[in-house]
This record gives structure tokens, C-alpha cells and sequence, in this order.
């Protein structure tokens, strides 16, 4: 993340908003496909296979619930007039699956390819599904409110979306500019299959302003503006042609054996120099 809102970076950037006064018809149209009523439909190929999941993944919750015997208040642990509930055992190992499941995903946003991060993010959906679904059904101790709450499909949206926003800001996103661009595309995939409609509408809304943005700089009341804008990509331009990059610019190293080098007449064992006489 660093790479990409560094100032050496901000020339790509007015780069992309400068580009949208070429190609702001087409931008319109998109905004404009995106709005579109009934076309983000999560009765519509393929956000209408989020349903099915849903369903088997009830299955899947019924089918642990019938054959695991648990009985979540009945104490696991006594010490004298302490004891420690079953259901204490069973929020520990929820949050190590769950920590199992983050951590997969962490290490498929570090490899090359992008398969094992939709398998990931399956996974840890999967994973947040049946245990909320757990949680909502059994006899633990708790409120009505946070059991619905719990159950609700928008627990689960946030939740991923936090994780995802986390490694785009954080973590492997900070270190990698590929990460970063990896979890931020992966969360607006994400938002678009669990509220394909919602999702569609307030990405319209980004890509009108860039609409609007291209639009402005064509209109002659805005030519002040305008220069202003060619100005700054000038410096910025300037700028990055005439920094170094750091890493990349070091200043050569000198070898460490002096005397004839490997190509003399006297091969690689040549004699060392002395510090006087460099």
C-alpha cells in the first residue's frame, strides 16, 4: 500500500483521472449499466447461487447439531465452586477454526495466483456460516437480539469485508501492492455477490464522479482549473523522473579483492590490497 499512495505514485493516479476525459462516454454508459434496474438481481445467473449455498450450508448445520451430542451449559471443568461451562470449550475451538481460516487466506494473498483466495474466501464463509447458525440455535446463555443478530447475512458480510479492508490496509496489503489490489477487488466481489444490488448502485456512484471529473475538465468555464490540473501532472511527472526509486539506485559496491582481478594474467588469487593503497 505504501507503493501505491506514495508521492512518487500520485503521477499514475492523475494519470487514470486524467484518462477519463478521453473515454468519459464510456464511463457514463457504465455508471449508467450499473443503475440499471433488475440487471444486479440476486435472482440473476450467477448471484443467484449464494441461495443454494445458504441452503446447504443450513444442511450441513442441521446434520452437526443431530450428530454431536453437546450439551453447551452442562460444566466441563470443576474447581471448587468454580466451573467452567461446555459451551466455554466450544467458543475456543469456533475461534481457532476461525483463526485457521484467516490465516489460509493470509497466505493465499501472498502466493502468485488468485484460485486459492476465492478457495479461502470460501472457506472462511463457509466457516462464519455454521457457526453463527450454531450459535443462533443452541441453549447458550444469551439475549434474543444477539441471537438474530448473530444469524443475520449481514454479520457475515461484515466480517469479511473487515478482513478483507484489513489486508488491503494492514498487514501483507502494506507489503505487497499486488496484496493490496488482490483484497481490495476480492471485497467488492465479495459485496457484489451478497448484495449484488446495493453493491452495483453505490459502485455507480464512484464511476459517475468519474464521469463528472472528465467531464469538468472539458468545459471551458473550467479551464483555469484545467491548467492548473496539466500543471500539477507536469511536476509530478518531473518528479518521478528525477528521484530514484531507493533500493533500486544504490551506489555500486566495490569487490572486495583488489589486485588482479579473475580476467589477469594471474587468476581469481591475486593479492589482496592493502588499505593504504586504495
Amino acid at each position: 500500500m505504501a507503493e501505491v499512495f506514495s508521492f512518487r505514485s500520485l503521477i499514475y493516479w492523475w494519470g487514470v483521472l486524467t484518462a477519463t476525459v478521453f473515454i468519459k462516454d464510456w464511463v457514463k454508459q457504465l455508471a449508467e449499466f450499473l443503475k440499471t434496474p433488475g440487471m444486479f438481481s440476486p435472482e440473476r445467473i450467477p448471484f443467484n447461487t449464494l441461495p443454494g449455498l445458504n441452503m446447504w450450508i443450513e444442511g450441513v448445520t442441521k446434520y452437526i447439531r443431530e450428530t454431536v451430542k453437546f450439551n453447551p451449559n452442562q460444566p466441563i471443568v470443576t474447581v471448587g465452586s468454580y466451573s467452567i461451562p461446555g459451551w466455554a470449550l466450544a467458543v475456543v475451538f469456533g475461534l481457532l477454526l476461525l483463526g485457521l481460516a484467516f490465516r489460509f487466506y493470509y497466505l493465499a494473498l501472498k502466493s502468485p495466483v488468485w484460485f486459492d483466495d476465492f478457495v479461502a474466501l470460501f472457506v472462511i464463509y463457509t466457516i462464519l456460516q455454521i457457526e453463527e447458525h450454531i450459535i443462533a440455535l443452541t441453549s447458550l446463555p444469551l439475549l434474543d437480539s444477539f441471537r438474530a443478530f448473530i444469524d443475520n447475512p449481514v454479520t457475515t458480510f461484515v466480517i469479511m469485508l473487515l478482513l478483507l479492508l484489513t489486508m488491503c490496509f494492514s498487514g501483507e496489503g502494506v507489503r505487497s501492492k499486488r496484496a493490496f489490489w488482490r483484497a481490495l477487488i476480492e471485497a467488492g466481489l465479495v459485496s457484489l455477490f451478497l448484495f449484488p444490488a446495493q453493491t452495483a448502485f453505490a459502485m455507480s456512484y464512484a464511476v459517475d464522479a468519474l464521469w463528472k471529473f472528465g467531464e469538468g475538465l472539458t468545459l471551458p468555464s473550467n479551464l483555469p482549473f484545467a491548467m492548473l490540473w496539466g500543471l500539477i501532472g507536469m511536476f509530478l511527472a518531473l518528479y518521478r523522473l528525477g528521484t530514484p526509486e531507493g533500493p533500486a539506485f544504490r551506489a555500486p559496491v566495490r569487490a572486495g579483492g583488489g589486485g588482479m582481478g579473475g580476467g589477469g594474467i594471474r587468476g581469481g588469487g591475486g593479492r589482496p590490497s592493502r588499505p593504504s593503497e586504495e
